[in-house]
């Protein structure tokens, strides 16, 4: 392993974590789905996952300016696995308590706002900024190709194997992960301790830093916006699929499969057009586009067809994470760049909740898929109008 480079270390603990993630997603989806018949209790759990990011976030990026950063990483696999393994004993119980559950995937799902900063901030460190945007669409293909493999083989393995199965595979992919981190030879020694008071002040400092850039906090809040939009339909994708056009899991999963044949194109087309235009057009002229193919959803109702406009849609978010992560990494000082991340994910994660638990509690009011759908779009589309406007839409 020591004649792979750093950055691919990162890059192949990254994949072997997002391989498992996606079968949790699928997983515990549709096992409460099939345990409690609720569509509610699904994008219950859907929103819960992201409620995390608006409490820890700061919190991580503290820890990701402070401490070994490689430790960090390796640490929150470690953790992330045997959370994953007590998911798994505890699903497999005949009836779920779902206090209880929520509790579980709360503290899950409270990793990952820990040490994505982490993540984030150790890129600069493995390669130059020439290689940043490339860097950024590597990365950025995994949960492509994922999007393409992971429905498809995740609801196989599903079916095959049960959904409890397929959460012990997620947590082996945890353990595998932190082997990679270690292998990683850079240093990123320590910068010190954390007390209350440091932690205070560091946080007051990433956020007036992030605040105060307004071209960084004016992306933050158009995918404020976005994640609301996106996340009223996504948290109830399954329910929609299987339960309103009445498709098998294999056929839902064939459909986010055919998805992320976009995602995975945009990969390899955000680095050519990021030459020719700003990053600020490009953000949010995709989020318009993104918004307008959203709204397309409603007139689909086929395998193939909602696949296709789901591809068109990720195709556009899939440039418009790539091209943000890029603009933050290279303009952010490298010191401060960890609390800049949490910061501005903080923002554009606090509306996730709450669109899943709307569009959960629409539906529990008899309000149908396409009205949600339609709506999305009309707020993802205005996201980039309003971004266009903004100074993230003049930068040049």
């Amino acid at each position: 392993m020591s004649s792979i480079s750093d950055f691919n270390k990162l890059w192949f603990s990254f994949l072997i974590s997002s391989i498992g993630d996606w079968l949790y997603k699928l997983a515990l989806h549709l096992i409460v789905l099939a345990k409690t018949g609720s569509a509610y209790h699904a994008a219950t759990i859907y929103g819960i996952s992201f409620i995390p990011w608006i409490f820890f976030s700061l919190l991580g990026g503290s820890i990701a300016d402070t401490f070994n950063k490689k430790h960090i990483l390796f640490w929150g696999n470690i953790v992330s696995g045997v959370l994953t393994v007590l998911l798994a004993l505890f699903v497999n119980q005949t009836k779920l308590i779902m206090w209880q559950l929520y509790l579980i995937v709360f503290f899950l799902s409270s990793i990952d706002p820990l040490i994505h900063p982490t993540f984030q901030s150790i890129l600069p460190q493995l390669t130059g900024s020439a290689e940043l945007i490339t860097a950024n669409a590597k990365i950025q293909t995994v949960d492509n190709t994922l999007s393409i493999l992971g429905p498809l083989v995740g609801g196989t393995v599903i079916v095959l194997f049960s959904g409890t199965n397929a959460l012990w595979v997620d947590a082996v992919t945890f353990f595998i992960a932190a082997v990679f981190i270690t292998q990683i030879s850079i240093k990123t020694p320590s910068r010190g301790t954390l007390n209350l008071r440091k932690l205070i002040e560091s946080i007051k400092e990433g956020a007036n830093y992030s605040f105060g850039q307004k071209v960084i906090f004016s992306g933050s809040v158009m995918f404020f916006f976005t994640n609301f939009a996106l996340n009223m339909f996504e948290a109830n994708f399954m329910y929609y699929m299987t339960r309103q056009l009445k498709l098998s899991v294999l056929e839902a999963s064939l459909a986010m499969t055919l998805a992320g044949i976009g995602s995975l194109v945009a990969g390899f087309v955000t680095p050519k057009i990021s030459r020719y235009f700003s990053s600020g057009r490009i953000l949010s002229v995709s989020t318009m586009l993104a918004g307008l193919f959203t709204v397309c959803l409603f007139l689909t109702q086929k395998t193939w067809s909602v696949g296709f406009v789901l591809g068109l849609i990720s195709f556009f978010g899939t440039i418009n994470v790539i091209t943000y992560f890029t603009l933050r990494q290279r303009t952010v000082p490298s010191d401060i760049l960890g609390r800049v991340v949490s910061v501005t994910r903080m923002v554009s994660y606090a509306s996730i909740p709450i669109g899943s638990w709307l569009s959960g509690y629409l539906i529990s009011i008899g309000t149908t898929m396409k009205v949600i759908v339609i709506l999305a779009g009309v707020i993802r589309f205005l996201a980039g109008a309003g971004a266009w406007l903004s100074p993230l839409g003049k930068e040049k």
